[in-house]
């Protein structure tokens, strides 16, 4: 009887998954302590990390035990929240801004979280459950502009409209690994591409862009441009990196972090604190560490008994995937400054809360790829 629970137990637990998440969220809060110390609210925001993570959890764990498929009789009143989500803090009173995005939600002047981050995943569930309609076979012109239109572009452009650019582009990159998964055929995701290539021209054409973004793509195009201004954060993080060398300076003694010389070390460019401090070698042992996170995922997709959990769970490895790489790549050089987070690392409750849901989905899909 002890065994049989045991092994009931044992198979609802993806172990790659959960040994990877649970690192990469001890590693988080230790660089998020250490990139904070100096500060004068650090520990006040230590409280807040560890608060998200309480509730991260929590949730974790309740998602993991609900079946994944009771989501699929909610989907209107998910699709709506979604956008309610998104659009929240553009109501007055509701919103206030933050690096020229309005994008917190507020009550009586108190922040409490950012929407746009529990919304991805709402919009990742129901545009997963929207594609898994069509069984792999999207393929029709009208189905393809329904699903597109309804799921894709009216959601998206309520993001632009805070104007919020950096999750307008994770939320396009969860839906074309929806789409691409989901059967959609490669010629839609060539006139996609041209799509981008038009409207890119056309923002930057006619100035579409707020000062900050312009400047942060100015920047990315010339790394030598205003080092005192827009160019500083970039020549910032690249110093920290390259101080730290092979092993680092050691937690907490970094001096690009401890002296302020490095802007949003604690959010945005908390990569470049492990660079500091840990040195290459920290920064290996986080990619490791997310691509155990990764490699746990694509099992769960693999294994998943329909199609609607593995196109969940592509959506959450789009999600995670993306920020990784803009986020590590902003801090090199190599990717435009967007402010987009570094998953389960970057001090912030709402992404931390979030991904500790999205991964409570994932083990959910896990627990019933044999129908349990």
């Amino acid at each position: 009887m002890e065994t049989s629970l045991a092994a009931r137990v044992s198979n609802r637990v993806n172990w790659t998954l959960l040994a990877a998440l649970a690192v990469v969220v001890v590693y988080g809060t230790v660089m998020v302590r250490s990139a904070t110390a100096g500060m004068s609210a650090g520990d006040v925001m230590l409280a807040k990390q560890f608060a998200g993570m309480a509730i991260g959890g929590l949730l974790l764990l309740g998602l993991w035990f609900v079946d994944y498929h009771s989501w699929e009789g909610w989907m209107g009143p998910l699709y709506w929240g979604s956008l309610f989500l998104v659009i929240s803090p553009r109501i007055p009173g509701l919103g206030d801004a933050a690096k020229g995005a309005t994008s917190w939600l507020q009550i009586a002047g108190v922040r409490l979280f950012q929407p746009s981050e529990p919304a991805k995943l709402l919009l990742i569930i129901v545009l997963a459950h929207a594609v898994s309609r069509y069984k792999g076979d999207l393929s029709r012109p009208a189905d393809v502009a329904r699903v597109l239109g309804q799921y894709v572009l009216v959601p998206l452009a309520l993001i632009l409209a805070q104007p919020d650019l950096g999750t307008g582009l994770v939320f396009v990159a969860i839906a074309m690994g929806i789409l691409l998964v989901g059967g959609l055929q490669g010629r839609w995701f060539v006139a996609f591409a041209l799509v981008g290539v038009v409207a890119t021209g056309v923002v930057l054409q006619f100035g579409l862009l707020q000062e900050y973004q312009e400047d942060r793509l100015l920047v990315f195009i010339d790394p030598t441009r205003d080092p005192h201004g827009a160019g500083y954060n970039l020549q910032q993080s690249k110093i920290a990196i390259g101080s730290g060398g092979l092993t680092g300076r050691g937690l907490g003694s970094g001096t690009q972090s401890n002296l302020l010389f490095l802007p949003e070390r604690h959010t945005d460019f908390i990569f470049s604190v492990i660079g500091e401090e840990l040195g290459f070698l920290g920064a290996l042992a986080l990619l490791a560490v997310y691509l155990g996170l990764l490699f746990g995922s694509f099992e769960v997709c693999a294994s998943s008994r329909d199609l609607f959990g593995a196109l969940v769970v592509i959506g959450v490895m789009s999600m995670w995937t993306f920020q990784i790489l803009v986020n590590i790549g902003m801090t090199v050089g190599i990717m435009p400054i967007t402010g987009i987070p570094l998953p389960f690392m970057s001090y912030g409750a709402s992404s931390l809360v979030t991904n500790l849901a999205s991964a409570g989905i994932l083990l959910s899909v896990w627990s019933r790829r044999y129908g349990v």
